[in-house]
């Protein structure tokens, strides 16, 4: 995974060591874009930007809000990393996908940033999902494994499609027969439980993918 790192000292920063010490291959940059290879990074885009902020949330918000408004790096996926103390400062509506609180946790930053690789490049696009050799095509509604192609009903394609929009996310019985269908089946949760087993068995060993999460619900498998 490659990220690239800004804040107000380069040398300083929590973030970027984490993130080495995580096996990431780390650019790293001040909040004006200084240090940084623009050109470079529109050849070969990043995963995310990371905006450590820590206390300086002014200058780390105006380099967001410079991000998103102008420049080839408009349609990278942002996190900001802030500290506890400051996070009430926060402006939500800058253009930031997700956050992290610092002191930092590694893990959390890792599987953060794993998450907003999930949302934008892992799959193709809005109408075709892909993940490893699953292919959801939602336009065409059709569903294919290695270019085989698999019959499901259209509640079977609803919530298949639906875990994997969602990919990493466990979802209750509830609020899948309410997301996945759009309204309260009549014959309750056990028709999830019902579903599941025959998009499983189905989907043959991909099948797996979709993990039972024990006394809560379901998950696609990140």
């Amino acid at each position: 995974m490659r990220a690239v790192v800004l804040t107000s000292e380069p040398e300083a920063g929590a973030v970027a060591p984490a993130l080495v010490e995580l096996g990431c291959r780390v650019t790293l940059g001040r909040f004006d874009l200084g240090g940084l290879d623009v050109a470079e990074l529109t050849v070969r885009p990043p995963t995310v930007i990371v905006v450590e902020a820590a206390d300086d949330i002014q200058r780390a918000q105006r380099a967001i809000k410079r991000i998103r408004d102008e420049g080839p790096l408009v349609e990278i996926p942002v996190l900001i990393a802030v500290s506890v103390a400051r996070l009430s400062a926060l402006d939500f509506s800058i253009g930031f996908d997700d956050f992290v609180l610092l002191p930092l946790v590694p893990a959390e930053l890792y599987a953060r940033m794993r998450q907003l690789d999930w949302r934008t490049a892992t799959f193709g696009s809005d109408e075709v999902l892909k993940i490893e050799n699953l292919v959801i095509d939602i336009a065409g509604y059709e569903v294919r494994i290695a270019g085989r192609r698999i019959e499901l009903t259209h509640q079977e394609f609803e919530l298949l499609r639906y875990l994997a929009q969602h990919r990493g996310r466990v979802f209750t019985r509830e609020a899948l027969l309410e997301r996945a269908w759009g309204y309260r089946y009549a014959g309750g949760t056990r028709t999830v439980d019902i579903h599941v087993r025959r998009v499983r068995s189905k989907l043959g060993d991909v099948g797996a993918m979709i993990e039972t999460v024990r006394n809560v619900g379901y998950k696609m498998r990140s």
